[in-house]
């Protein structure tokens, strides 16, 4: 029960430190409501991408107005299993949300 304990607190712990971070790109367009989102995942220390680059023209074919790439409360989370687990020692997995959302 204590080391359970000891897991948990080390991942509160990176969870609470891990931060998170948005970057947003604009095309001008003014944007619908259409919206898709997509995880893009970074492995050893984000060093490599192993998901393929996101590309809006894939969602949008008549064109995109904002792309957000976002490490929020999901991802920190997600991405902090390993480093609770080593005790912060490895950062194997570092996941982003991305959505794309379309002109009109």
């Amino acid at each position: 029960m204590m080391n359970l304990t000891k897991v948990l607190s080390a991942f509160a712990v990176m969870a609470a430190v891990s931060g998170c971070s948005t970057i947003e790109f604009t095309n001008g367009e003014a944007m619908s409501s259409e919206q898709y989102s997509v995880w893009h995942h970074n492995v050893a220390y984000s060093l490599y991408e192993v998901s393929p680059p996101v590309q809006p023209s894939k969602f949008c074919p008549d064109g995109w107005s904002k792309v957000t790439v976002e490490k929020d409360i999901v991802t920190a989370i997600g991405g902090s299993v390993d480093e609770a687990i080593t005790f912060g020692a490895v950062d194997v997995w570092d996941p982003w949300a991305v959505s794309v959302t379309c002109a009109r």
